[in-house]
């Protein structure tokens, strides 16, 4: 998927890794719905890919800060 694919999910930067795990949530309710077609179940699909990135994301950036704040009150000690 390119960025100048228009079935591209953009995400705000702004976003919150909360709204991010709510709304992913909501794609996996409708993708379990029988009544989705295989269209919409693609465009689910990419926008879930696109969520899921973005949450592992806020957890990497959480876990470096954590390990660099914790290694900074070590050396303090």
């Amino acid at each position: 998927m390119t960025k100048d694919d228009s079935t591209a999910f953009e995400i705000p930067q702004e976003l919150k890794f909360e709204d991010a795990v709510t709304k992913l949530n909501h794609i996996v309710d409708r993708m379990e719905s029988s009544d989705v077609d295989l269209d919409n179940m693609i465009k689910n699909y990419q926008a879930g890919l696109s969520l899921l990135k973005f949450c592992q994301n806020k957890i990497h950036e959480a876990e470096f800060k954590l390990t660099k704040l914790n290694s900074t009150d070590l050396e303090q000690d």
